[in-house]
């Protein structure tokens, strides 16, 4: 069973983060076993210029992988030296990720792929 995870971020560099964690993602050899990752860009708004990065869509293979798509978004987390805050999207489910730890965003994430 296929599933589409949308990834998208809030506030000042809210572009220059979904960069990050797209990059983070490519690099995560393990992670692109279960899942394709693709960026998505919304449409100029007039006076804009190009395409805008809206979001990060995830084909997840199996919802066994949950566990391992948890830890890269943790573990990208870690690194950034201002926590972004992060909307999950899956099915009918939305989740907002802000300045809570780790361990906090594990917790959140499971009680999503729980309430299927």
């Amino acid at each position: 069973m296929t599933e589409t995870v949308n990834l998208r971020m809030s506030g000042d560099f809210a572009e220059q983060e979904l960069r990050s964690l797209y990059d983070w993602l490519m690099r995560d050899l393990d992670a692109l076993d279960y899942m394709d990752v693709r960026m998505q860009s919304r449409a100029p708004e007039p006076g804009e210029m190009g395409d805008t990065l809206d979001l990060i869509a995830l084909m997840i293979t199996s919802t066994l992988q949950w566990p391992a798509f948890i830890e890269a978004l943790s573990q990208w987390r870690s690194t950034r030296r201002h926590l972004p805050q992060v909307t999950i999207e899956r099915g009918g489910t939305t989740v907002v990720v802000s300045e809570a730890e780790s361990e906090l965003v594990v917790q959140i994430l499971k009680a999503m792929e729980d309430h299927e």
